[in-house]
């Protein structure tokens, strides 16, 4: 699941669009946040130049092409990329502390709205220059991103939430506890090292309980439908 904190600025043109992201990530940047922003343009407006190797490139059917300098690394896709594509994008380049877009005006990312515009779906705040009441909703935003590394992802609703943003989001709230997770509660893998218990997450012990699965059922005479696993090494 992807866990890093994402919120679109959207508005009017010259309504302080730019002038709020930059000011964010100098603020979050300044607390030691990596912080990563997207810009969203209606024009039709290309980086490339039409003669450029690049443009040779792309004209001859590639489907990405990558301008490498000496400064700086380009990615340049020859179509418009939903922000939901971008956020992946980026979650599989090691993702960020906080993603900060500006004028994606729909989607499903939490949105501030600024200026005179009609709020969008998923608008957690309308800012008029309250900027350290924006700054403690992207906080807690944050935190609820936090708390979801904690939580299976598997938005199966056991614990009477639709999804596991909603329960981590009441227990940031201070409204439920991580062990209202049904799932994760149910320990599946038991690790011990020099006879001391070793707690995992449910991640860890997934890929704990995965790996050996997968290995065994390599073996021969190892049934597929594997219910109990014991091992124990001695030096």
């Amino acid at each position: 699941m992807a866990t890093q904190p994402i919120v679109s600025i959207y508005g009017n043109s010259n309504s302080g669009k730019t002038e709020l992201v930059v000011e964010l990530v100098e603020e979050f940047v300044g607390e030691g946040l990596e912080v990563c922003t997207i810009k969203h343009s209606p024009s039709p407006l290309s980086l490339d130049q039409e003669g450029k190797d690049t443009w040779r490139h792309k004209e001859a059917g590639s489907r990405m092409t990558v301008l490498a300098t000496e400064v700086e690394t380009s990615f340049l896709v020859p179509r418009e990329m939903k922000l939901e594509e971008v956020e992946d994008m980026l979650e599989r380049l090691g993702g960020f502390d906080l993603v900060i877009a500006e004028g994606y005006k729909d989607g499903d990312a939490p949105k501030v709205a600024v200026g005179e515009i009609d709020p969008r779906d998923n608008t957690l705040h309308e800012y008029d220059g309250d900027f350290f009441a924006l700054k403690k909703k992207i906080n807690d935003l944050i935190s609820v991103n936090h708390l979801l590394d904690d939580l299976p992802g598997l938005d199966c609703g056991r614990c009477g939430y639709d999804s596991c943003q909603e329960l981590a989001k009441a227990i940031y709230e201070d409204e439920r506890e991580l062990s209202d997770c049904v799932v994760r509660e149910q320990r599946m893998v038991d690790l011990k090292v020099n006879g001391e218990d070793v707690p995992l997450e449910y991640f860890p012990a997934q890929f704990v309980e995965g790996g050996l699965k997968g290995m065994l059922r390599a073996l021969k005479g190892v049934d597929d439908e594997i219910n109990r696993i014991s091992l124990e090494i001695r030096d």
